[in-house]
């Protein structure tokens, strides 16, 4: 994944993340049993607190219903060997860490964390978003970032498991492989806390007791397309 600073995340992306991350609604959304813009006027906050901007109801309900119709093209979806070739690797022992900053600071957040990245086991994955920086670093490495980063305000700290999948040039132009990929973990009962998407990886963070079930998935399913292909 690259390290940087990102484009401000739009209203549309931040609607598709709040909605991924809630099963419920997105099992709803699925059997068309919600009202849009109820959902709308519930999502709204988040919204905003993502993207820093503010969000007409109306802008949101057709965030909502562009998404929900994507849920609907899954159906149809010809995923056929879309994982074929997928490499998937499994870290146990990670520290999902929210900094809360305002914009201004987070090249000075990035600048801190390089300054020691040569005393990390690994350089962390910097997620920059509305008014906050997600950081997914080992557990045996949080420490040394604590120090550095003392100075912020650190924000909800989730000890879970890290899914990286290092997709095909194929599987990256096609389209839903994210919402076919949630889809297939939910189905089997596990919940994804946050999914980052780059060029050729998704990163997806679980909770750590359910990492090695995930694996197990993912990797059934790369080996029941390959003997399909």
């Amino acid at each position: 994944m690259t390290v940087g600073l990102a484009e401000e995340i739009s209203v549309p992306e931040a609607v598709r993340q709040i909605l991924t991350r809630s099963y419920p609604v997105y099992q709803s959304l699925k059997m068309r049993v919600v009202n849009f813009h109820a959902l709308a006027e519930l999502i709204q906050p988040e919204v905003k607190e993502m993207t820093h901007r503010d969000a007409s109801i109306n802008t949101l309900v057709v965030a909502i219903k562009r998404f929900s119709d994507t849920l609907d093209s899954m159906k149809k979806l010809e995923v056929g060997n879309v994982l074929d070739n997928a490499r998937i690797s499994l870290t146990s022992g990670i520290v999902d860490l929210t900094i809360k900053a305002p914009r201004a600071e987070f090249s000075k957040i990035v600048r801190d964390v390089s300054e020691i990245g040569a005393e990390l086991s690994e350089f962390p994955h910097i997620f920059p978003l509305a008014t906050s920086i997600k950081l997914i670093v080992p557990d045996e490495d949080y420490e040394k970032i604590k120090e550095k980063l003392g100075h912020f305000t650190k924000g909800p700290l989730i000890h879970a498991a890290k899914l990286t999948l290092r997709m095909s040039p194929s599987a990256e132009m096609t389209s839903g492989i994210a919402s076919y990929l949630t889809e297939l973990l939910y189905r089997n009962g596990v919940n994804i806390y946050d999914a980052f998407l780059g060029y050729g990886d998704i990163i997806m963070v679980v909770d750590d007791r359910d990492g090695p079930q995930a694996y197990e998935i993912l990797q059934r399913e790369v080996n029941r397309q390959a003997l399909k292909a």
